[in-house]
């Protein structure tokens, strides 16, 4: 893995650590959050989708690529509803952690199972990873049974990590698609740029739709009531993936940035106790100290 695309991914770690903080925060509940912040988002990229489309022209872009986008917004939105209802039961040290790391595995498993090959030093490194967020939830030793990781905040952290899983094969096969639109001009930073804001409008749209559809409408009252602090969210989620997209067309193998991303956990946990006054445990400082050893050999 290039060093360039190492610092732009502990970068985008930072800034999602960072939005996350606002998310856990915010008082409404997680549609109507992420609902404001991925609208802002997908509005303020939008002059650059068109003149994107304009350059590459509109029937080069293949329907296949349209297909993942689809798909890959929709796990988008498994991810975001999945952590916002993981937000509401516990804290951001515990549901963070969870909700990043244990996509490294699948993301592993996932990338093997449609021809990639993974090193041992990488799947040893993937399991300290997964196996560290085991430790982040704890606030003592004794506690690591399974009863430990038996309630709602985990459960849905675990529905966030299998959107995760999903977006981020798809976006790396997506981007694959875009690969012969690249020019002189129209460099792999455009491209990245461009999915960016079509993914954005991927998930802002199917989100409208499913509230609509049930009858929540009261949602997007709630989305306007928290649109400056979500347009802040929106930018730096924009930021944060964007940055990571860009490093993947540097990367062959899209599960060592999917690894590479968990440093944003020891940012999280950091965040947590400093602007949230979360509580910091032994227990936490264990996990954090395996994924840091995870991602140092799976790296090497």
């Amino acid at each position: 893995m290039e060093f360039s695309a190492i610092v732009i991914v502990i970068i985008s770690a930072l800034l999602h650590a960072g939005w996350n903080v606002l998310g856990k925060s915010n008082q409404g509940s997680g549609s109507s959050f992420f609902l404001a912040s991925g609208f802002a988002a997908a509005a303020i990229l939008t002059p650059y989708l068109l003149w994107y489309v304009h350059s590459v022209g509109l029937s080069n872009i293949s329907l296949p690529f349209w297909q993942l986008v689809f798909l890959s917004g929709i796990c988008q939105i498994i991810y975001l509803i999945g952590l916002g209802a993981a937000y509401k039961q516990a804290d951001i040290g515990v549901i963070y952690p969870m909700a990043r790391a244990l996509p490294v595995l699948m993301v592993g498993l996932g990338t093997v199972l449609i021809g990639y090959e993974l090193s041992t030093n990488q799947w040893i490194g993937f399991t300290l990873i997964t196996l560290g967020c085991l430790f982040v939830p704890l606030k003592q030793f004794s506690d690591l049974r399974l009863k430990a990781y038996l309630n709602l905040g985990v459960l849905w952290a675990l529905i966030a990590a299998i959107g995760t899983t999903g977006y981020s094969i798809i976006d790396k096969e997506a981007l694959l698609l875009l690969d012969p639109l690249s020019t002189t001009v129209i460099t792999n930073k455009h491209t990245a740029i461009f999915y960016l804001g079509i993914q954005f409008w991927a998930i802002v749209i199917p989100l409208s739709l499913w509230l609509l559809v049930s009858n929540q409408k009261i949602e997007f009252h709630n989305a306007w009531l928290l649109r400056k602090r979500a347009t802040l969210a929106g930018i730096m989620m924009a930021s944060t993936y964007g940055l990571v997209l860009f490093a993947m067309t540097m990367t062959e193998n899209v599960s060592l940035v999917v690894a590479l991303r968990q440093v944003s956990i020891i940012f999280g946990v950091v965040m947590g106790i400093y602007f949230l006054k979360e509580k910091w445990h032994v227990t936490r400082g264990v996990g954090v100290s395996f994924i840091i050893a995870g991602l140092v050999i799976s790296l090497t």
